[in-house]
């Protein structure tokens, strides 16, 4: 008997709460200061409403608990009651629109509302960013239903978007000379949000002549830029896609200093222009490779110091060179002799008219 009364009680307070859990839809704001909050925290909600009044052309809502690296997804209908020109558009904390639809609905004409958002890392917002929506005519009216969703794409899985510069680069995963290290990163289409470039901050362990060898592969519906660059900012090496896809390579052997040193990658999409979607980040560390000739004598090791040479031939070169020399200097010597000759013959025949004309040594001789 106790337990049924008990059950009885429970079935009850449950009957009285659920007309108010259910109503407890937020209400619209009519500006932008009148916004009433919309939590996303639970990663889901939904807001509906009418415009029908001659006065009440706009409803807004204010979504909280967002953060960079967060893609937010609107999708619904506007279902018109009276035709008229609508809109539904998605504000900045600044109020700036970022994205919308405006569109003419029919009297009881259904149009259909998609949009998305991927925002990049704000430093004046770190850790939480706020966004508005705005349900508007400027004639007609209409009823209005939408749902609101969030994806997250966390750039190497780092709880937020990776900064647009150097100062505000998220660290990448540990690398080492042993292991490839990999990590994903995301870039938004143009008019899809405003995350088009990415930094990552690569420590590295490295030896002199060390090749760092870095690949980024797009999805592809992406085109990307890619550079590795000094912390002062200078590019060691930049790269980019020829089209959607591609992947882009970054290869550079240097004297580094031996123990850790720091690089920048920087990822881009050439404003949203190169198209949006993730891209998959390879980086390795090539050790220098020496091939050594070495000679033994005792406990002492030389290093032969052509190692892309073969001693044989090695030897083969030295002999045709000097061979070469040799040549050379017969025919000169051959040249000289004979320019000599021609010289003493010139002289001999201009000698034998000097003092006398032709004719006298010919009156002579007769």
């Amino acid at each position: 008997m106790e337990k049924a009364s008990i059950t009885v009680l429970l079935l009850s307070i449950m009957l009285i709460c659920t007309p108010l859990i259910y109503s407890q839809e937020v209400e619209p704001g009519l500006d932008f200061d009148t916004a009433k909050p919309v939590d996303l925290s639970t990663g889901s909600a939904s807001i509906s409403g009418s415009l029908t009044k001659i006065f009440e052309d706009n409803h807004y809502y204010m979504f909280t608990n967002l953060k960079s690296g967060i893609q937010i997804s609107i999708s619904g209908s506007l279902k018109g009651i009276e035709p008229g020109l609508t809109t539904v558009s998605l504000y900045s904390p600044s109020r700036a629109r970022l994205i919308g639809i405006d569109q003419v609905v029919g009297k009881n004409v259904i149009k259909k509302v998609e949009l998305s958002y991927l925002l990049a890392y704000d430093p004046t917002n770190p850790d939480e960013n706020t966004l508005y929506i705005r349900i508007g005519k400027s004639s007609g009216s209409l009823n209005y239903t939408l749902e609101i969703s969030i994806e997250y794409f966390f750039d190497a899985d780092s709880g937020r978007d990776a900064g647009a510069n150097m100062k505000d680069a998220i660290p990448a995963p540990s690398i080492s000379r042993d292991a490839v290290t990999t990590f994903k990163g995301y870039l938004a289409e143009k008019e899809y949000g405003n995350d088009y470039s990415d930094y990552y901050k690569l420590s590295m362990n490295l030896q002199p002549k060390d090749e760092i060898y870095v690949e980024v592969k797009p999805e592809p519906y992406l085109m990307i830029w890619a550079s590795l660059l000094t912390p002062d900012g200078f590019s060691l090496r930049h790269n980019k896609s020829e089209s959607k896809g591609e992947p882009v390579t970054l290869r550079v052997r240097g004297d580094w200093e031996t123990g850790v040193n720091t690089f920048y990658l920087s990822v881009e999409n050439m404003g949203g222009a190169g198209g949006g979607g993730g891209y998959t980040v390879k980086v390795e560390i090539y050790p220098a490779k020496i091939e050594n000739v070495t000679i033994t004598s005792g406990t002492q090791t030389q290093m032969w110091p052509w190692p892309f040479l073969g001693q044989e031939t090695l030897r083969n070169i030295i002999i045709i060179i000097a061979v070469v020399i040799v040549a050379i200097a017969i025919v000169v010597i051959i040249i000289r002799k004979r320019r000599s000759v021609i010289r003493v013959e010139e002289e001999e025949w201009g000698g034998w008219g000097r003092g006398e004309s032709w004719e006298e040594g010919w009156e002579e001789t007769r």
